[in-house]
């Protein structure tokens, strides 16, 4: 079985499509856990802010299967294929982490957006901070502490959301 991280986001009707996002992996994978949401601003458009979580998942699918099991659950929330990549998302699950897999070509792994963006730093780093980056071979909390660090100056806005009782509902 592979360890699998994803990223999800939703900036359009956002508790409806995390909750239905959540659902839908559950079904097609289940998940071993998963990070708190946090609300962020839209990274390069000007947009509703997004909420954000990291899902840990194991399979036996290959890295194709998931892949394609999540663009399936997207577009069965709404999502356009071939969208415009900075533009509003009622659902975005990207393939984060696969085991170790280094890949260069697409789906990327490890996703670069992990280093780049604390919305996706942070909730990685929350539930596999131990993890070592298969690259860089350093831990993602230690990664998630040089970001904050490296960015004091201009900081991605991100916080944890206290209330999410919607998921329940």
């Amino acid at each position: 079985m592979a360890q699998v991280f994803l990223g999800v986001g939703s900036n359009t009707d956002r508790e409806k499509y995390i909750r239905a996002g959540l659902e839908a992996i559950a079904e097609s994978f289940g998940w071993r856990q998963r990070s708190r949401i946090f609300r962020s601003e839209s990274v390069g458009f000007s947009g509703s802010d997004f909420y954000n979580l990291v899902v840990e998942v194991e399979t036996s699918r290959s890295v194709t299967e998931v892949l394609a099991e999540c663009k399936r659950i997207e577009q069965q929330n709404g999502r356009v294929p071939e969208s415009a990549k900075y533009s509003p998302r009622t659902l975005d699950i990207d393939v984060l982490l696969y085991d170790d897999v280094i890949r260069a070509q697409q789906p990327q792994l490890p996703r670069a957006e992990i280093l780049e963006n604390a919305f996706v730093l942070w909730p990685l780093a929350e539930i596999a901070g131990d993890l070592l980056h298969p690259v860089l071979e350093v831990s993602y909390q230690q990664l998630w502490e040089q970001y904050q660090e490296s960015n004091k100056q201009a900081p991605q806005q991100l916080e944890p959301l206290e209330n999410t009782g919607w998921l329940e509902g």
